[in-house]
């Protein structure tokens, strides 16, 4: 297959287009400017869907597009740039969809000769599609339909006669066309949000698998290999002794703190230092206790239903690392958050599994009140292994179990099951029927809490917490209410990633940049934080487009403009950054106004609101004034407010004419 040398530095200069309808294979060739106004990752994936898709496609048909995208960096060298993106339209919400990962998959697929794989149609019989150094085959999969992810890439290994082969596969849960189903590369890393396994099992394809050995040219790579070395320098630096003898001092009253808003965020150092042992289960308990982490399927309160002292820590930090045995570090990733776990006896034995984020730890664990962590390590890998988001798999065990305590469920419904508050036995037998899609509470429960809630009736709807049908992130807008504008007007909706002002509220902002001044954003006031939200939300579909992983925040402020540079040598300011990210998020929302969607479309449910507002707890009295906050972030996005639909003026500006034609026919 002929591909050829990119006339931009950073980039192979290679799309490749799968037809599985017809079997064909090309390679087309984006010119120059293409990067640079879409960078790659998902600005790459929009543009190319919203071009190249018909408007109300069945996104488990084969006129849906499916595409694999590292970013711009990813393949670089520069530090944090292991990420890639999976774009399709969404079976679980109908709007654009996208999910992103870490691991290796996306360096691989770079030094395989592409930039992008846009896989159209679908095949007649289970495939997979095979990539090396260019030369790209469709194999047959008939032998691995049904195998979960890790069998899955073991059997590919043994049958390409590879063992440094990389694979992004499905399990069973998206061969069964699951809407929560996720891609799994690495045996524990996932694209996982959107429902995009679904997608790929609609088309009958098992995985895309790479290897490569090409070389990424780049501008100047002294000078990327030099803010690599200052940001390794600024890492390298420990927490100052006075800052460890003040955590010891606070340790009793650590509680009341966070309960109370006064525990001020953690230096570089002592976040570099926690995210390195730790990775993201050091923020479990304190995130109960503050507010942050939903309980109950959200209706419970942290430091009441699950308090510090006695339970979330359980789930946290030090008594997830017990389990260790290994750390794990993406690609170019200087940081290493992940680990693999053993739970060497008991009912929840399992080897080598990823160690459980975050979301994870409180989507099976505060959302259904359990403190069981070797519980939670197996439902993380079950949820691997059968492909599942384990946000929208753990929040859907969770309304399940609040309907079980309403008596919307009965114990027939559940196939005997005692879905019980804190029953992880229950919880993770229900979880493999879900997996399974097994008749019954399994066929229930497997497209989420949105279908679920349909089936069931009798207003089971009001325990279903999700925004447009994807079950919410694990950060209660009650503490940061920005979390609820980004969970309603991010073009996909519910996911904490998608940027705005909420980590700016937590303390922890994403992004800096060299002369953009963003205006303060007060917890609990909910006005004049649109020109911040925007920021944010432009500054990470950037981000992501890039290749860059979120958590290189926890290095202090990133490069993002000298690594741009010394890669492409482009020149790129702070202000041509921020309007990349703004033109992919307007052709993310053209997408969704093409499809028919409205802002009014897309509602927090009232729980999350505080409606009405807990009584008790770090959030309480609170109730969110969501409609200032989205009118305010829509109009420093230029978006109508009713419409949703981008400016025709800004559309122009941004050089996305073709949009402007067909939202404003």
């Amino acid at each position: 297959m002929e591909t050829k040398q990119a006339s931009t530095r950073a980039v192979t200069g290679n799309i490749l287009i799968v037809d599985l309808n017809s079997g064909e294979t090309r390679v087309e060739h984006p010119q120059p400017d293409t990067y640079r106004k879409f960078l790659g990752g998902q600005g790459l994936g929009v543009d190319y869907l919203f071009r190249n898709m018909p408007a109300h496609a069945d996104p488990l048909g084969p006129e849906n597009i499916l595409g694999f995208l590292p970013g711009l960096l990813t393949g670089s060298s520069a530090y944090f740039s292991g990420r890639y993106s999976v774009v399709a339209k969404s079976p679980l919400t109908g709007t654009w969809g996208d999910a992103n990962s870490g691991g290796f998959f996306g360096p691989e697929l770079k030094r395989a000769g592409f930039d992008a794989v846009f896989i159209h149609g679908k095949a007649k019989k289970p495939v997979y599609l095979w990539i090396k150094n260019g030369e790209v085959e469709i194999r047959p999969a008939d032998k691995l339909w049904g195998l979960d992810t890790t069998e899955t890439l073991n059997a590919l290994k043994v049958e390409l006669g590879d063992k440094s082969l990389r694979a992004a596969a499905i399990g069973p849960a998206g061969e069964k066309l699951s809407l929560i189903s996720a891609v799994i590369n690495d045996y524990g890393r996932a694209a996982a949000r959107s429902g995009i396994g679904a997608v790929m099992g609609s088309k009958n394809l098992k995985a895309v698998v790479v290897r490569g050995k090409g070389k990424i040219e780049l501008a100047d790579k002294n000078e990327l290999l030099s803010v690599n070395r200052s940001l390794a320098d600024r890492m390298k630096k420990k927490p100052s002794s006075f800052g460890k003898m003040l955590g010891v001092i606070l340790q009793p009253i650590l509680p009341l703190l966070l309960r109370r808003g006064g525990m001020p965020m953690p230096d570089v150092p002592t976040m570099v230092e926690g995210f390195g042992k730790h990775g993201t289960s050091m923020l479990a308990s304190g995130s109960s206790e503050m507010g942050d982490m939903p309980i109950k399927n959200w209706s419970g309160v942290g430091y009441r239903d699950f308090p510090m002292r006695t339970r979330s820590s359980k789930i946290s930090d030090e008594n997830v690392y017990r389990y260790a045995k290994k750390k794990y570090a993406c690609a170019n990733c200087a940081l290493g958050c992940g680990a693999l776990l053993d739970v060497e006896e008991g009912p929840y034995a399992i080897e080598n599994e990823h160690r459980p984020e975050y979301e994870t730890l409180g989507s099976f664990g505060g959302m259904i009140l359990n403190d069981n962590i070797e519980s939670i390590i197996k439902a993380n890998g079950i949820c691997n292994a059968y492909g599942l988001d384990t946000i929208s798999a753990g929040g859907t065990i969770a309304f399940a179990f609040e309907c079980y305590e309403k008596g919307l469920l009965t114990k027939e419904q559940t196939d005997g099951l005692e879905l019980n508050w804190g029953n992880h036995e229950a919880a993770i037998a229900a979880l493999e029927k879900l997996a399974k899609r097994e008749p019954g509470l399994g066929e229930l429960l497997a497209d989420g809490v949105k279908v679920a809630a349909e089936k069931i009736g009798n207003g089971a709807e009001q325990y279903a917490i999700h925004v447009g049908g994807q079950e919410l992130a694990m950060h209660d807008p009650r503490l940061n209410p920005s979390f609820g504008t980004t969970y309603v007007t991010d073009p996909t909706p519910g996911r904490h990633t998608q940027g705005g002002a909420g980590f700016n509220e937590f303390g922890l902002p994403l992004i800096t940049l060299p002369g953009i001044e963003i205006p303060p954003t007060p917890r609990r006031e909910f006005s004049g934080k649109g020109k911040a939200h925007a920021i944010g939300s432009k500054a990470v579909e950037t981000m992501d487009a890039l290749g860059i992983c979120e958590f290189s925040s926890m290095a202090g402020e990133y490069p993002y403009l000298g690594i741009i540079n010394a890669a492409t040598g482009w020149g790129i300011t702070a202000e041509e950054f921020l309007e990349a990210g703004e033109r992919i998020q307007d052709l993310r929302q053209a997408f969704n106004v093409r499809e028919g969607f409205k802002p009014s479309d897309f509602v927090l449910p009232a729980r999350v609101l505080g409606k009405p507002p807990l009584e008790t707890g770090p959030n309480a009295k609170v109730t969110i004034d969501i409609e200032t906050m989205s009118n305010e972030f829509f109009r420093e996005m230029q978006w109508d407010p009713t419409s949703g639909r981008p400016s025709r003026s800004r559309l122009i500006e941004l050089g996305l004419d073709y949009v402007a034609e067909q939202i404003h026919a």
